[in-house]
């Protein structure tokens, strides 16, 4: 999101950013609604921009017209994913206006050459473990009991097995194997057992398409009979 590279600005988020401070603003969704305009505006006279970094740029400026719809219309009701939208920009916005503050101080940290450099003379020295006065064996265990609690426990995933389905080819070959040695057989008997719904599917279209190559012959007398399957 922020590798995007114009004239003057590094994505949609530097553009967004640069309307609201020029109108002094602060970030929230009524700021947002006041720049949207302006927005539009900048994004049109973009030019040599890649289009599938263009389409970054009409990400956020189709989240700036949903806001300034709201704005318009109070009584628009948006859905749970639309408003989640508004907040994710609004949070993203407030995170990238962090990173270009730490980024100017660490320009600033250069340009006055403020480096750090180590300590060569104490390498191969044993490091030496010297606490504060104040801490106790007390509080140094509640502040590791706090960073294991932060640590992201590892969820187990449910294990789900594949089922596998026979095929309509294989359930034919099946069917003509299973009459060799019967003349006729109910289409009951010949799915007993089968546990699956689908399996009983792919049966009954294994008969049809038998039935269509004429070799085999269905017979059913009443709705919902059961249906008797005879060889050809």
């Amino acid at each position: 999101m922020y590798i995007i590279k114009d004239e003057k600005f590094e994505g949609p988020l530097d553009l967004l950013l640069d309307l609201i401070e020029k109108q002094k603003l602060s970030i929230s969704e009524i700021s947002l609604s006041k720049v949207t305009d302006d927005y539009v505006v900048q994004v049109r006279k973009l030019e040599s921009v890649d289009p599938e970094q263009l389409a970054e740029f009409l990400v956020v400026a189709a989240q700036l017209m949903l806001i300034k719809s709201r704005s318009l219309l109070p009584h628009l009701q948006l859905t749970d994913e639309e408003t989640g939208s508004i907040e994710d920009l609004e949070s993203r916005l407030v995170e990238y206006r962090k990173i270009k503050e730490l980024a100017k101080a660490l320009k600033s940290i250069e340009i006055k050459h403020h480096f750090l450099y180590s300590r060569e003379s104490f390498f191969g020295i044993s490091p030496i473990f010297y606490p504060p006065p104040k801490l106790t064996i007390e509080r140094l265990k509640g502040v590791f009991e706090a960073v294991i609690l932060a640590i992201p426990k590892i969820e187990k995933l449910a294990q789900e097995k594949i089922k596998r389905i026979m095929s309509l080819e294989e359930k034919i070959k099946h069917i003509r194997s299973f009459l060799q040695a019967s003349f006729e057989q109910l289409f009951s008997e010949m799915v007993k057992g089968t546990k699956e719904k689908v399996e009983v599917i792919v049966s009954f279209l294994a008969i049809l398409e038998l039935t269509k190559q004429q070799f085999l012959d269905l017979k059913q007398d009443n709705l919902f009979d059961d249906i008797i399957i005879r060889k050809l």
